[in-house]
């Protein structure tokens, strides 16, 4: 099952979670990422499907694709942050003191791809469930 995470619905979802008013517990997307590459693997090139490589660039975190479709990685930080948010929103707990390993764990068991296209805002999500 794919979800469109550019909706009104999961953004809202999202924002509710990121603030704490979503009920359960404060999710704090951020810092906590900053370490690991917790998409490794998951992330793909919407265009032709090929899985985004980890590298670091002038210090930064990102991914970057071999097939020649992008121009530019994408910021790790950025992506991760908004996948986060997606997981956050209706499962709050399930990501609230995950350590950086712990996030990429629960990524790998969850979704079956991230498919991001021009931008990290342009991103689907493929999830087991």
């Amino acid at each position: 099952m794919a979800v469109d995470v550019r909706s009104d619905k999961v953004h809202e979802c999202a924002r509710r979670a990121v603030s704490g008013s979503g009920g359960e517990g404060q999710a704090k997307p951020g810092s906590r990422i900053s370490g690991a590459f917790t998409l490794e693997g998951l992330l793909r090139c919407r265009g032709c499907g090929t899985s985004l490589q980890p590298v670091r660039m002038l210090g930064q975190r990102a991914y970057r694709g071999p097939c020649g479709c992008r121009l530019t990685a994408v910021d790790a930080e950025d992506i991760e942050h908004l996948v986060l948010k997606a997981v956050a929103a209706p499962a709050p707990s399930l990501v609230a003191d995950a350590t950086p390993e712990e996030l990429g764990r629960i990524f790998r068991r969850l979704f079956v791809a991230v498919r991001v296209g021009g931008c990290a805002q342009d991103l689907s999500i493929v999830w087991r469930l």
